[in-house]
């Protein structure tokens, strides 16, 4: 009974270390983002047509930095909400050029809500979860396996004009967690 208690308790201690060893290679940070940024062209209204945005502002691992990508509708959930993504990537570029490509609504798709305001205009509210990609990523972002954050965005006034909206500015600030190779 003795040996096979010992023999049972062997296997147990060899798959903890089995299962244990993948987690002992990455290291996870936590990660906090905020800035403001434009839609300088607005954003179209038509489902899969993107639109350029831009930002600066400051995150941990990145410290001061900016931003650039593009933004686009995937489909209508009612008629002042939308599902939204990336299109495809988003980058984010530290002072001294290490870059942080992300997407956005691609794992799960991020929700804008449209808020209309007494003058005919609308502010929106955007939600997504932004993900890490690796194979884009470079200088101290070139260990990054993976993580996420999720980020907030809310919009200045704009107004709608046929299949775009007028330019904008907007504010974001995130929260959650980016995932190292050991060794960063």
């Amino acid at each position: 009974m003795s040996r096979r208690l010992l023999g049972n308790a062997l296997i147990v201690v060899t798959i903890t270390l089995a299962l244990s060893q993948g987690q002992a290679d990455a290291q996870v940070k936590p990660f906090k983002i905020a800035g403001a940024g434009i839609a300088p062209s607005g954003l179209s209204v038509i489902p899969g047509v993107s639109a350029p945005h831009y930002s600066i502002g400051v995150a941990t691992e990145l410290g001061n930095h900016t931003g650039a990508g593009f933004f686009q509708i995937l489909d209508y959930t009612s008629p002042l909400t939308a599902h939204f993504s990336s299109a495809p990537y988003y980058v984010f570029t530290a002072a001294n050029g290490d870059k942080l490509a992300c997407t956005y609504g691609v794992s799960s798709p991020g929700l804008v809500t449209l808020t209309p305001n007494s003058d005919g205009s609308f502010s929106a509210t955007f939600i997504a979860e932004f993900n890490p990609v690796p194979s884009l990523s470079t200088g101290r972002f070139a260990k990054v396996t993976g993580g996420g954050f999720l980020m907030y965005a809310q919009s200045s006034p704009f107004f709608l004009i046929g299949t775009v909206s007028t330019p904008f500015f907007y504010t974001w600030e995130g929260e959650g967690t980016i995932e190292y190779s050991q060794g960063q």
